[in-house]
């Protein structure tokens, strides 16, 4: 029997049949998405969002996770979790629906499948192995042992199932929480064996401030930021590029993660090289972390980079800061991207100033990897004998190029125990129990060294006290004229020479000089020539007033307002860190209070007299400044000692040092900075050159400051 072709009527049915399956599904996927778009802001300039319903799910587990003493016994399987939220049987029963009659029988090869109830009862039984498990940790970040109570979880969430939802972020809108949006929370807390639950905010770590509107019995906080996810349709952000070849251009850029950073960042486009070169450039994936292995690439990437270049970020993603022309083609598709930012960051100086800080702080593999010993260590880890094993409890390298002003490293590292101390509610149990420091939680703290970090700067303040000496009108010539009447007769520097003094840091000698000893300390005005020569340095910037800001100085360019790679930076942002600050005080002398530039006023020499004399009225070799009760005076002797309301960054004495070999080199010191350039795609196509830093003066390379 011969079969008829089918007619165009039967073509038409077939294809219904196909297609209605797909509209069913699509309709199925918008009506689930719908919610959560709406609960997205529609603007362009937004960068971030979260869904309102997901987070609203995820806190309930603030309600269930307690202390492990107070969790209520009894059976945690799918049975208990049904009866304690039965508005949620019908959806995670599993046994009614045609989605679950198709999975049965995709299935059927392959055994049962678990019902949603199952699915969740076990996830909730891993969770609480993991809060176990981050209970018993050496360096937890929780104080006491937590565990999951599910009598308080359910009935949590038969309330936020049956209250409306309200978002700050929108106003007059509420939101509806679903069963689908709380079986989804617990799949987000419990994903990749509960790795968010290190992200969280526990009771041990938060500062007192953020303790303080918690419940008397909340151990967790869970927030929209936990969630917060970049908004998929604003673009790619612009790369950031270390290393600098002279012909070439950069050599390395760093990624957040791997994806399309690594098409878009070796572009001629974005990177500024020939097609020909893109391939020597070398993608550093991730941030550094303290327990990299010694031979990871990022230890050519300073730590706390994004933190470095904060202000920046309106410019480097693609928002409504940055016109709409910069476009890249990634794949055949224009895509939106943010400028550009070219580092002065030298990847092999990095690398080899962070793994110095990282093997005295207490990394003996690197010591090893990398053969740095100590002669009086012999065959042992460098500083094994000391409390932690470890040379210094926080290391910071800063070098900066003199000719230039390049910052080329910026590399900073903490003991394992002190950041322990910063990060967690106690210590491993590696770390010596006599520590005499507090256990706090300081995020800041943990910010890298070389530059967030500032501390009393002590005998580093000694080239900027003796240039101060030899500037006096009044003797400055004459002890110069001495020290190299000196240097003829012998090399090695006399105990009351200069030279000498500076060599032994001879801080008693130094105050000495500063109050005028040579003239009975009458009539001195040298502490206030320290204060001016500091400003010289570049220390006590933004001092003249009351202020936080007070010794602090912009990393990214130093201050200047440039126009970088045809980008112009009115008004640059700027990102203020600690540098250098001598001779200020307190308004009010209040602790605590704004930091200023101490006032000039003339020293009482009968004060300063006894003070110089020491305990037994005649001078001395060591103890004398020590003892002394006169208040002014003690309060500029201390500025001497380094000590007081003095205050420098590795980074800050770096920009010092650069400062005073530029000087000894007849030149005009250049701005310390960060960053080289900042530039579009479009500004900046294949061997096209560059907008030069703003320099003060500098004439050739000169030698690098550390």
């Amino acid at each position: 029997m011969t079969r008829r072709p089918p007619t165009l009527l039967e073509f038409g049915i077939a294809a219904s049949a196909a297609v209605v399956p797909v509209l069913l599904g699509v309709l199925l996927l918008v009506a689930w998405l719908r919610p959560l778009a709406e609960a997205k802001p529609a603007t362009r300039e937004v960068d971030r969002h979260v869904s309102v319903r997901q987070v609203a799910a995820l806190k309930t587990f603030e309600r269930a996770i307690v202390r492990r003493d107070r969790v209520t016994p009894g059976l945690r399987d799918a049975a208990a979790l049904l009866a304690g939220v039965p508005a949620c049987r019908e959806a995670w029963e599993g046994r009614s629906g045609p989605l679950v009659s198709v999975r049965h029988w995709l299935s059927r090869g392959t055994g049962t499948v678990a019902s949603p109830a199952e699915r969740i009862a076990a996830q909730l039984a891993r969770l609480d192995e993991a809060l176990g498990s981050i209970s018993a940790s050496p360096n937890r970040r929780v104080g006491d042992a937590v565990g999951f109570d599910l009598v308080r979880w359910t009935a949590a969430v038969q309330h936020v199932l049956q209250e409306p939802v309200e978002s700050p972020d929108y106003p007059g809108r509420t939101f509806v929480v679903q069963c689908q949006d709380i079986a989804g929370a617990v799949a987000t807390l419990t994903r990749a064996n509960s790795r968010m639950l290190d992200a969280l905010a526990w009771r041990g770590t938060v500062v007192p401030r953020v303790l303080a509107r918690w419940r008397h019995d909340q151990v967790v906080e869970i927030s929209a930021r936990h969630l917060a996810r970049g908004n998929p349709w604003a673009g790619l952000p612009g790369c950031v590029y270390l290393g600098q070849d002279a012909s070439k251009g950069p050599t390395h850029f760093v990624a957040a993660t791997r994806g399309l950073a690594e098409r878009l960042c070796v572009q001629p486009e974005t990177s500024g090289r020939r097609e020909d070169d893109v391939v020597a450039l070398a993608g550093i994936t991730g941030e550094p972390v303290a327990d990299m292995p010694p031979e990871d690439v990022r230890w050519q990437v300073p730590p706390s980079l994004p933190g470095m270049l904060r202000a920046l970020a309106p410019l480097h993603r693609p928002t409504a800061a940055r016109p709409q022309s910069n476009r890249v083609d990634v794949g055949g598709t224009l895509v939106d991207v943010g400028y550009s930012v070219d580092l002065t960051i030298v990847p092999a100086t990095q690398a080899l100033a962070q793994r110095i800080a990282a093997c005295y702080t207490g990394r003996h593999d690197v010591c090893r990897a990398f053969g740095i010993a100590r002669k009086e260590d012999a065959d042992f880890a460098v500083g094994h004998r000391l409390l932690e094993g470890a040379m210094v409890r926080m290391a910071a390298v800063a070098i900066i190029d003199v000719g230039s002003g390049r910052i080329e490293a910026l590399a900073g590292a903490l003991s394992p125990c002190t950041r322990q101390e910063y990060d967690g509610p106690g210590r491993a149990r590696e770390c010596d129990a006599r520590m005499p420091y507090p256990i706090r939680y300081r995020p800041d703290a943990l910010l890298n060294p070389a530059v967030f970090h500032d501390a009393m700067p002590a005998s580093l303040i000694k080239p900027i006290m003796a240039t101060a000496f030899l500037s006096d009108p009044e003797v400055g010539k004459r002890w110069l004229a001495d020290e190299r009447t000196q240097m003829q007769r012998t090399p090695w520097p006399t105990r009351d020479s200069l030279r000498g003094q500076l060599m032994r840091s001879d801080s008693a000698r130094f105050l000495d000089r500063m109050f005028c000893a040579d003239r009975n300390f009458a009539r001195c005005t040298r502490a206030w020539d320290v204060q001016t020569v500091a400003a010289a340095f570049g220390w006590n910037a933004e001092c003249a007033a009351p202020g936080g800001d007070c010794g602090k100085r912009d990393l990214l360019f130093g201050g200047a307002t440039p126009v970088q790679g045809r980008v112009a930076l009115a008004g640059a942002p700027a990102e203020s860190v600690p540098y250098g600050r001598l001779m200020v005080e307190t308004k009010g002398g209040a602790p605590g209070a704004p930091v200023v530039l101490r006032r000039q006023a003339p020293f009482d020499t009968g004060k300063v007299a006894v003070c110089a004399a020491g305990p037994d009225g005649r001078r001395q070799t060591k103890d004398d400044w020590e003892q002394c009760r006169a208040r002014t005076v003690v309060d500029v002797a201390a500025e001497g000692w380094g000590q007081g309301n003095a205050r420098a960054s590795a980074f800050g004495v770096a920009g010092m040092m650069a400062t005073l070999a530029a000087a000894a080199n007849g030149e005009m010191a250049p701005l310390p900075h960060l960053v080289q350039s900042v530039r579009s795609a479009t500004a900046h196509g294949p061997r096209r050159e560059r907008a030069p830093m703003p320099r003060v003066g500098s004439r050739g390379r000169s030698p690098r400051s550390s």
